[in-house]
């Protein structure tokens, strides 16, 4: 499974997708809270979290720089790509709201 179907999987709830675009993953979501959860995520996900990371023209060298250690520095890359995720999801429901389906 790639990560962005753990995702689709994850995320059924547009409510949902719209509060951490809103108020941010950090904020505090089920499977995404936990030190464990993310390092998890990270560990099962790393190549695709990396490839979402990039595809937003970031790389990690952009945000290692900015993390003490390298926890820190893994726990807020699932939350910089499960944002970015939710960011796209966002777009893709306005669209559908605006095509009227």
């Amino acid at each position: 499974m790639r990560f962005i179907e753990f995702l689709d999987q994850r995320f059924c709830n547009s409510q949902e997708i719209r509060e951490i675009n809103h108020r941010g993953i950090s904020a505090g979501f089920d499977g995404f809270r936990e030190v464990w959860e993310l390092d998890y995520l990270y560990e099962h996900f790393e190549a695709d979290i990396h490839e979402i990371i990039e595809e937003t023209g970031y790389v990690d060298s952009d945000l290692k720089d900015e993390f003490d250690n390298e926890e820190t520095l893994r726990m807020k890359l699932v939350w910089f790509a499960v944002s970015t995720y939710c960011l796209s999801r966002t777009d893709a429901l306005v669209e559908v709201k605006d095509q009227g389906v």
